[in-house]
C-alpha cells in the first residue's frame, strides 16, 4: 500500500470504506502532442471572429465583395497590361487588323479615279546635213524630254496648281463631300494653303515611267464627275505651263541674238553718222580723190618745169641772157616749182593735209564696212536662232484623256484588309525577334 501510494500520489482520503482507493492509470501522451499542449498552454488561442470561420465568405474591407472561404485559393485579378502581356499577337496585330476592316466595310466611303497619261515631246534636230535636204530632214526627229517632263509633275504637285485648279473648281468642296468618311475627308471648311496642298498631293498623283517617259496622272475624289473635272483641269494646267514654257524658251534664245542686232544697228548708225559729218566738215566727199587730183597737178606740173626746163637750156645755148624769152621761160619755171611746193604743202600739212584727211576717212570709211559686216552678220545669226527656236519646240502629247469611273477602286475591303494583317504580322515578327534576341543578350 505503500508502495503504490508513494507511486501514484493522486489517491484519495475519502473512500467510503476508509481506505485508500487506487488511483488510475494516466494514458502514455506522445512527445509530439506534449509539445503542442504545453505550447497552447502558454500561448492560449484568441477568440476566432466569425468572419475567420472556414464556413463563413471573407469579404473584401474596401470593396465588400466576398473573398472566398479562408484556405481557398484566392482568384487573381487580370488586368489589361497582365492581358496585353499574356497574348500580346492578339492584341497588335489582330485587334488592330479587326478594327481596320471594320471600318473599311462598314464607314469608309467609296472613292473614284479618273486616270490621263501624257508625255512631253520636243523636236529638235538630230544630225546637221551637208546640204539643205540634209537639214531638213535632220529636223524632223521628236524625242522625249526627261527635264520637261519633271518640270510638269513638279508643277501638277505645287501651290501654284492647287491656286489655278481653285480658279474653276470648288477643291475644298470637292474633298468634304457630304458623303466622304471622316478618315478619308478635307477636315478643314477654311484650310490654309499648306494644309490644302497636303491634302491634294493625298489624292492626286503623278507618276512618271523612266523607260517610256509616259506620265500617269490620278485622281481620287469621292464621286466619278469631280475626278473627271479635276483630272481635266490638271491637264489644261500642264498644256498653259508647255505653252508658256516655249514662250519663254524662244524669246531666251532670241534675246541674245537681237540684243546683238541691236548693237550692230547702233554702230552702223554711228559710224555712218561720224562719216556724213566728215565730209561736211572738210567739205570733201573724197578726200582720198582730192589727194589723187592734187598728186596728178604736181606730176603734171614737174612734167612741164622739166620741158621748160630743156627749152631754158637751149635758149641759153644761143641767146643772149637777158633775152626776153630767157627770162619769160625762166619766170615760168619759178611759178611752177612755186605751185609745185604750195601743192607739196598742202598735201603734207599738219592737221588740214590731204594725208591725215585720207587717214580719218579710211578709218572712218572701214567703220561703217565693219559695222556693215557685223549687221550683216547678226541678221544671219537671228535668222538661225528663229529656224532653231522653231524646231526646238516642246509640246504636251495626250495619250489617254481622263476617264469617268463607273465603280469605286478605293477602298478595297477585302485585299486592304489582308494587306494591314499581312504588314502588322510582319512588324510584329520582327519586333518579337529583336526583343528575343535582346534577352537572350541579356542573360
Amino acid at each position: 500500500m505503500k508502495i503504490w501510494t508513494k507511486l501514484s500520489p493522486n489517491t484519495s482520503n475519502s473512500s467510503p470504506a476508509g481506505r485508500p482507493a487506487m488511483a488510475e492509470p494516466r494514458p502514455a501522451v506522445a512527445p509530439r502532442t506534449a509539445e503542442a499542449m504545453r505550447a497552447k498552454v502558454l500561448n492560449p488561442p484568441t477568440p476566432r471572429s466569425p468572419a475567420a470561420r472556414p464556413d463563413l465568405p471573407v469579404t473584401d474591407r474596401f470593396s465588400g465583395r466576398p473573398l472566398g472561404p479562408v484556405g481557398a485559393r484566392p482568384t487573381e485579378r487580370r488586368t489589361l497590361r497582365q492581358w496585353m502581356a499574356d497574348h500580346p499577337f492578339l492584341m497588335w496585330v489582330v485587334l488592330p487588323s479587326l478594327v481596320a476592316a471594320f471600318y473599311l466595310f462598314f464607314i469608309a466611303a467609296p472613292q473614284y479615279v479618273s486616270e490621263a497619261r501624257f508625255t512631253v515631246r520636243a523636236q529638235q534636230p538630230r544630225a546637221a546635213g551637208a546640204n539643205i535636204t540634209g537639214e531638213l530632214l535632220g529636223s524632223a526627229g521628236f524625242i522625249t524630254s526627261p527635264e520637261n517632263i519633271a518640270s510638269v509633275r513638279t508643277f501638277l504637285l505645287s501651290h501654284d496648281s492647287v491656286r489655278k485648279s481653285r480658279e474653276t473648281l470648288d477643291l475644298v468642296g470637292i474633298f468634304r463631300r457630304p458623303e466622304a468618311d471622316p478618315l478619308f475627308r478635307l477636315w478643314w471648311a477654311n484650310p490654309t494653303a499648306e494644309r490644302l496642298r497636303s491634302w491634294f498631293r493625298w489624292q492626286v498623283t503623278v507618276d512618271v515611267d523612266p523607260t517610256t517617259g509616259i506620265s500617269d496622272l490620278r485622281v481620287w475624289t469621292f464621286r466619278p464627275d469631280d475626278s473627271k473635272a479635276l483630272s481635266l483641269r490638271l491637264m489644261e494646267i500642264a498644256e498653259e505651263l508647255v505653252n508658256d514654257m516655249n514662250v519663254r524658251i524662244r524669246e531666251e534664245a532670241l534675246r541674245a541674238a537681237r540684243n546683238e542686232l541691236r548693237r550692230a544697228e547702233t554702230r552702223l548708225t554711228d559710224a555712218r553718222v561720224a562719216l556724213t559729218m566728215f565730209r561736211q566738215q572738210e567739205r570733201a566727199v573724197d578726200p582720198s580723190a582730192t589727194a589723187s587730183a592734187a598728186v596728178g597737178t604736181i606730176s603734171g606740173l614737174e612734167s612741164d618745169i622739166a620741158r621748160a626746163r630743156s627749152e631754158l637750156q637751149t635758149l641759153q645755148g644761143f641767146a643772149r641772157p637777158n633775152s626776153p624769152q630767157i627770162i619769160n621761160l625762166q619766170n615760168r619755171i619759178r611759178g611752177m616749182e612755186a605751185q609745185v611746193a604750195e601743192e607739196r604743202e598742202r598735201i603734207a600739212a599738219a592737221g588740214t593735209g590731204v594725208t591725215e584727211l585720207m587717214e580719218t576717212f579710211a578709218r572712218l570709211n572701214a567703220e561703217v564696212a565693219l559695222a556693215q559686216q557685223q549687221l550683216e552678220a547678226n541678221i544671219i545669226v537671228l535668222d538661225r536662232a528663229n529656224s532653231d527656236v522653231a524646231r526646238q519646240s516642246i509640246f504636251l502629247l495626250r495619250i489617254v484623256e481622263p476617264n469617268l469611273a463607273e465603280r469605286s477602286l478605293f477602298p478595297l475591303p477585302y485585299w486592304l484588309s489582308l494587306y494591314i494583317f499581312i504588314s502588322l504580322s510582319i512588324v510584329y515578327g520582327l519586333a518579337w525577334l529583336i526583343l528575343t534576341g535582346m534577352r537572350e543578350h541579356a542573360r
